[in-house]
């Protein structure tokens, strides 16, 4: 019973308890209700409550009577009025404030900075204030002032480290964005000056952070630095290249950060300054030579940087997580290997590197960006070395190279033009040796040319490397076999065909012009590669074919020279006399003449007399044509000779200021010898042919007198 009594007081005393909780909270929610939820609202919309009374009471007037009625309805009105004004600043304020923010929002998507990038967006935000605030104290504080120029203000030595990384944050998204050329230019011009140095020196300072906290400042730090490095001259910073190289190698950084954080940073974060700090390295290597030089003699530097490559890191471990930093790696080589002096030889001597490159080029699981820098390296290697191990060398890259040029399937379409071009660097060495390696590369080397060579479908890239090739093979290669009687009986094929495509056709007739010119209902495709297939034009859009019809002329001039040196080097070994050269004419076109080859001659000099490097090119070649033509035995066609060497010699007078030009401009001493001289070759020209005349006239004079 005792044990009752006290559960029932406890059943008692928890009622109570409740009953009290209860009143309490309808208390509250009644002092809620009636008094704080009023005030709050009251002081959140106060200003617009006595607005709206104002405007009604300044509207309705019914103010009342009284004795005091006369003075009490003006007085009254200039409260209203005042309370009024007061109602339209505030409503004025609260509008602009929002716009603001809709301003900051719509700026910050404009430069890229996502919903997710809190901090990015608050950048844009600070911006947006402090512009606002300078506007209120002087309204000329926005001239000349954008995000551009207050990032850059934020990030000198006097700004504190939030305002530095809030800038960094800024200038890392605008140069992320490739369509915002003109604050790229802005950005350059600012950092790069004098004044600004102290930016760039921040930022290079910032790469040798190793604390946990400023990671992401120095990310955005490798990243502003990797844009701008064709603005930055070593020179001038001293202590630029001991901070870039903090950036190869991470050991010591992730050291650090487990010290002090317990764990070390993702791996992807440490990939990516990797990465970035070979860019810097190559770009500040491409931008100048000073660069280049003090970044190649920095060995520990360049072998740090080598790593990736020197260790076959595609190959031992994984294409996917390695293959942007061995790019990188690449990209650096590329730059460095060229390099005179100890620190080019070391590069081009280092077995490991080099044949890291030959294997990736061999390789169908890297990508095409390293199959493109492979060739670049491989490219620049020396190959007149006559040691067995080089030879052994060279033939893998000639056959790699040539593998990749003839080979349509799964190639991009740039890698198998700079295989092309490649080949034709080495083939263009002059040397016998060279020319054999490309045809022990493969036993249809000849043939896979000579279609490329005649293939009109093809680019006019591969054409113009297959006409390099075949030319120089053709000039250096004398060894009586197989290969050589394969190529000749190849130039003597591709001879006619190639003149039928160069030479100008002969003119049609009224009805054909006019059905080429066509209507403004006429259309027309055009079907060149190199512009795009599938282009339609029109009278209306003359402009825009104009700009293709200019496209079209300068690539088929590229071609049409490649095509006439190889013509050229042809015409001089395998036209001996008047009979070959009629039976060549005829063959360009049936029943043509040998004078009719001069003619045609004659037509093309006249097409390409432009003073455009490519027709001086073309009329260099068409020179060294017209002296083999004069020095052909047997009869010549007088009449059309001498008027071609009046064309010819009429387009050198227009070429003059322009090769002039080019001379002065050229590193190549060769362009100095005057036998490569447009002028000196119709000299000559001309001399041949009055020679030949002065022969002619004797020989027809001793005829006479045995009569």
């Amino acid at each position: 019973m005792v044990f009752r009594k006290e559960d029932d007081d406890d059943d008692s005393e928890q009622y109570w308890r409740a009953l009290v909780g209860i009143l309490v909270l309808l208390l509250q929610a009644l002092v809620i209700a009636i008094i704080l939820l009023p005030l709050a609202l009251l002081y959140l919309f106060g200003l617009l409550v006595s607005t709206g009374l104002s405007m009604w009471r300044l509207i309705e007037r019914d103010y009342g009577g009284g004795d005091g009625g006369a003075n009490l309805t003006p007085a009254l009105n200039v409260l209203y009025s005042l309370a009024l004004f007061q109602g339209v600043l505030f409503c004025y304020q609260s509008a602009s404030y929002f716009a603001g923010k809709r301003l900051a929002r719509v700026v910050a998507d404009d430069y890229g900075f996502d919903k997710e990038d809190e901090e990015g967006r608050e950048s844009v935000r600070d911006y947006m204030r402090k512009t606002k605030i300078g506007c209120e104290k002087d309204p000329s504080f926005v001239k000349e002032r954008n995000l551009v120029t207050f990032a850059v203000e934020l990030m000198k030595s006097e700004s504190s480290s939030a305002d530095y990384v809030s800038g960094a944050r800024i200038l890392d998204k605008i140069l992320a964005q490739e369509e915002l050329q003109g604050q790229h230019a802005l950005i350059r011009k600012l950092v790069g000056s004098a004044s600004a140095s102290q930016v760039l020196e921040r930022l290079l300072q910032s790469l040798r952070s190793t604390s946990p906290l400023d990671r992401d400042v120095r990310v955005l730090a490798a990243r502003i630095v990797a844009q701008l490095a064709g603005e930055i001259s070593l020179a001038s910073f001293p202590q630029g290249l001991r901070c870039i190289s903090s950036l190869l190698d991470t050991t010591t950084t992730t050291t650090t950060t487990k010290q002090q954080d317990g764990d070390s940073a993702p791996s992807g974060h440490y990939k990516e300054l990797m990465v970035l700090g070979r860019d810097i390295l190559h770009k500040l290597a491409a931008a100048d030579e000073h660069n280049c030089s003090a970044i190649g003699s920095n060995q520990g530097l360049v072998s740090k940087a080598m790593v990736p490559v020197t260790a076959d890191l595609l190959h031992n471990i994984g294409h996917d997580a390695w293959s942007d930093i061995v790019a990188a790696s690449l990209q650096l080589l590329f730059r460095l290997v060229a390099l005179p002096g100890k620190a080019g030889d070391k590069l081009r001597s280092n077995k490991r590197a080099i044949n890291t490159v030959e294997k990736i080029l061999g390789c169908d699981e890297c990508n095409e960006k390293l199959h493109v820098l492979a060739i670049k390296i491989l490219t620049q290697l020396p190959m007149e070395a006559p040691s067995t191990s080089t030879a052994d060398s060279k033939e893998k890259i000639t056959k790699l190279l040539v593998d990749i040029f003839f080979t349509k399937e799964n190639k991009d379409a740039s890698t198998r033009q700079l295989a092309g071009e490649a080949l034709a660097m080495l083939s263009v060495d002059q040397s016998e040796s060279n020319a054999a390696i490309i045809f022990k590369a493969s036993d249809t080397v000849v043939d896979d040319l000579k279609t490329t060579l005649l293939d009109v479908r093809t680019k006019s890239g591969y054409r113009i490397s297959a006409a390099e090739i075949l030319k120089h093979l053709y000039i250096c290669y004398t060894k009586e076999d197989d290969n050589l009687k394969k190529l000749t009986e190849a130039m003597k094929d591709v001879l006619p065909k190639m003149l039928k495509e160069i030479l100008p056709s002969p003119p049609l007739k009224q009805g054909e012009k006019h059905t080429e010119k066509g209507t403004d209902a006429t259309k027309f495709v055009t079907q060149d590669p190199e512009i795009g297939e599938g282009a339609v034009a029109t009278k209306d859009s003359g402009n825009v074919n104009e700009q293709k019809d200019d496209n079209k002329k300068i690539v088929d001039r590229k071609l049409h020279a490649a095509l006439l040196s190889l013509s050229a080097a042809i015409f001089e070994k395998l036209i001996r006399n008047d009979t070959d050269l009629a039976q060549l004419a005829n063959a360009i076109a049936t029943g043509d003449s040998a004078s009719s080859f001069a003619g045609k001659l004659k037509k093309l000099v006249e097409e390409n007399s432009e003073p455009t490097a490519n027709c001086l090119r073309i009329l260099k070649i068409a020179s060294r044509m017209i002296i083999s033509l004069i020095n052909l035995e047997g009869n010549y066609p007088k009449a059309e000779l001498e008027s071609l060497m009046e064309s010819l010699s009429k387009a050198s007078k227009e070429m003059f200021e322009l090769e002039a030009f080019m001379m002065f401009s050229s590193s190549d001493q060769s362009a100095m010898n005057p036998v490569s001289i447009l002028g000196s070759q119709v000299k000559q020209a001309q001399v041949l042919l009055e020679n030949k005349k002065e022969q002619n006239v004797a020989t027809t004079a001793t005829s006479t007198v045995s009569l």
